[in-house]
């Protein structure tokens, strides 16, 4: 678990978008601030240099945040939603969501897995396909993980890791499924197969009408 990023968060009096083009001319990030003990999102600004940190974590809807607000007062706070110009990568808003100690939380967690290599399904053959890459969980903000870690190293051919398997925080529940599987160390597909034998049909055909067109002309 990441330690808390202190970011401040400064007002933002005005609004539109030449006024949002100004800021990141200044090197600041348009945002708002809001959640349950804020009924009205409160309209912000933070220094993008404080928050790349977390951005460039790998694993930015968990990083936990400390925010100071425009009051003096601070929160601890998730980014909820991180907009980028689609064409340079520019950050254009940022959402910044309280979090309630003592309340649960609902997020998206990023899967990893581990050992790929050394996979036993994989090295009988079988190809490692991961069908999860994030999964969503309800926690308390103090138990937040960065990721969730699936281990493959005793992962066999034909066989699989499930969401209910991962090993998750004492307070987490699970959203998704639990029988839906994350991992398959899935053996080769029949269909992987299916071009070539259907190549040798054709040249099968192919040398046959051969054979007929010649004993014709014989």
């Amino acid at each position: 678990m990441s330690e808390l990023l202190q970011v401040t968060l400064e007002a933002r009096e005005k609004s539109g978008k030449q006024e949002a083009s100004r800021l990141r001319a200044e090197g600041y990030v348009p945002a708002v601030f809001y959640g349950r003990g804020y009924p009205d999102s409160i309209p912000v600004k933070v220094k993008s240099r404080d928050i790349l940190p977390a951005l460039n974590s790998g694993h930015w809807e968990t990083y936990r945040l400390e925010v100071t607000l425009p009051d003096g007062k601070t929160e601890m706070a998730l980014m909820r939603d991180v907009q980028r110009d689609f064409l340079n990568g520019n950050l254009l808003h940022i959402d910044f969501y309280q979090l309630v100690s003592g309340q649960k939380v609902l997020v998206k967690v990023p899967i990893e897995i581990l050992n790929r290599e050394i996979c036993p399904g994989v090295k009988a053959g079988g190809i490692l396909e991961q069908l999860f890459h994030e999964v969503s969980i309800e926690v308390l903000p103090r138990e937040i993980p960065d990721v969730l870690s699936v281990d493959v190293k005793n992962l066999g051919l034909g066989e699989e890791i499930r969401l209910r398997d991962l090993a998750l925080p004492e307070s987490a529940e699970l959203v998704d499924d639990g029988d839906l599987p994350v991992v398959i160390a899935a053996e080769p597909r029949a269909a992987e197969a299916a071009p070539a034998e259907e190549s040798e049909q054709k040249e099968v055909e192919v040398l046959a009408k051969g054979k007929a067109k010649n004993q014709e002309e014989a």
